[in-house]
């Protein structure tokens, strides 16, 4: 027995004369698909067949019906995936301070994330992230990975070395693997499928997506008449191959675990940090704002040995994640982290927000619609919005799931309510935005940002 299972076994003995036979660790797989909306996925009704393997998960998972992210993009949405808190609490994320502009403030090595948790306790552990503008050691979210793959591959690549390392990992010993997906991202993967919903999907359009995605911005952005309908059915057929082949590259690793006989036993969760904007609410892409679009994201569950589907009707967040990984761990591993991965239980209620933008939209014509922090909070029906520039909003989410009337001034009750819990919610946070030392890009970094449209 290595070293990291005998402090696996030690650590999990409650009151035993012995550790021949401990309560078992399950194998944690978590797979975010990056920029990929539930609204978008055929395991969440979407029309198109862009999730068929996803789909199939959900026959043996816990498909939450309801489930959004803490941030419209990476940075902050990864920091809650691993930390438990929200970006007012964990603090990587955009700010201003003394007038000077911080695009990215990295996740700071005092906090305690899910891989070193685990690693702690005896799991090898490994991280596979596509994303290579903010998931990425510049940004502390290298922290408790043993193993950090940064390349930006199709998501196919991305499960091919992520099972190798399984396959070579100590045996014997659990693993908490990552991985990040990125073909629903910028530049959109539109390439072949293969696979049976090939047929179903739109043709990949001929024009690089990345061209596609900047003709919008300039007649969303840079002009007053709606965009061209035509335009803006070409990019979402892109973003939909996008994530087809997501869901195969993700759907490539199950079916290797699975016939490595490892699926079943282990804890498996999808999700993703954040979705896209293709023109509603006068907007494209992600990293702007605070509506459904980029917050609404899918989450499935398996859990150790779980065979039937169900549907989870309960609100979740990704803040939730850290806590759904304890929730499966031996007795004594959940007893020791009580409390240190708090997600939603810690603010009551699901919160979301943005603070500015990223450089690029900051530096744009239109920057001065993005200089002003937003936060929202969900309880119940209700969603508010709070605007540093006064522009506050209120949706009764029931009725208009699709924010288009804005009750804040009709419903003053309810939107004064909201934004006094909100404020409850924020004044405990008790982070304090200390500075966090960061290098400077290098030059290849800068291009891969550029790349990926920031």
């Amino acid at each position: 027995m290595n070293s990291r299972a005998l402090l696996l076994c030690a650590s999990l003995a409650v009151a035993a004369p012995s550790c021949a036979e401990p309560e078992m660790a399950p194998n944690v797989v978590l797979l975010v698909l990056d920029t990929v909306r539930a609204d978008h996925l055929s395991a969440y009704g979407y029309s198109r067949p862009t999730s068929p393997r996803l789909a199939a998960l959900c026959e043996r998972a816990d498909r939450y019906a309801l489930a959004r992210s803490t941030a419209p993009w990476t940075l902050p949405s990864h920091a809650s995936l691993f930390t438990g808190k929200f970006p007012f609490q964990h603090l990587a994320d955009a700010e201003l301070v003394d007038a000077v502009f911080n695009d990215a403030r990295p996740l700071s090595e005092e906090e305690l994330t899910l891989a070193e948790a685990l690693a702690a306790e005896g799991y090898a552990t490994a991280a596979f992230a596509a994303n290579r503008g903010y998931v990425n050691e510049r940004m502390g979210l290298t922290q408790g990975f043993a193993t950090f793959v940064n390349e930006r591959h199709p998501g196919v690549g991305m499960s091919e070395l992520a099972h190798a390392w399984v396959k070579a990992r100590p045996q014997g010993q659990p693993f908490f693997l990552f991985v990040n997906y990125m073909d629903a991202h910028r530049p959109y993967n539109v390439a072949p499928v293969d696979g049976p919903n090939e047929a179903a999907l739109p043709p990949a359009s001929e024009e690089n997506p990345s061209a596609l995605l900047d003709a919008l911005y300039e007649q969303v952005y840079g002009a007053d008449a709606p965009p061209d309908p035509a335009l803006v059915r070409k990019a979402i057929d892109a973003y939909d191959r996008g994530i087809a082949n997501a869901d195969r590259g993700a759907g490539e690793l199950l079916a290797r675990l699975e016939q490595d006989g490892l699926l079943d036993g282990a804890l498996v969760i999808v999700t993703a940090d954040h979705g896209e904007y293709l023109g509603e609410h006068d907007l494209v892409e992600h990293s702007k704002d605070v509506y459904e679009p980029a917050l609404r994201v899918p989450l499935i569950v398996k859990r150790p040995g779980q065979s039937r589907g169900r549907v989870i009707e309960e609100p979740a967040s990704i803040a939730d994640v850290p806590g759904l990984v304890l929730a499966e761990l031996p007795e004594a591993v959940r007893a020791k982290h009580a409390g240190q991965f708090p997600g939603q239980a810690g603010v009551r209620g699901l919160f979301a927000e943005i603070n500015y933008s990223r450089g690029k939209d900051m530096a744009a014509p239109w920057g001065e619609r993005f200089l002003r922090e937003r936060s929202a909070l969900y309880l119940e029906r209700w969603k508010v919005i709070r605007s540093s520039d006064g522009k506050h909003e209120l949706y009764d989410l029931a009725s208009d799931p699709r924010e288009e009337r804005n009750l804040f001034a009709e419903r003053p009750r309810e939107a004064q309510l909201l934004l006094d819990t909100l404020a409850r919610i924020q004044a405990r946070s008790g982070g304090a935005r200390a500075r966090v030392g960061v290098r400077e890009p290098t030059e290849d970094e800068l291009k891969e940002l550029r790349e990926l449209g920031y």
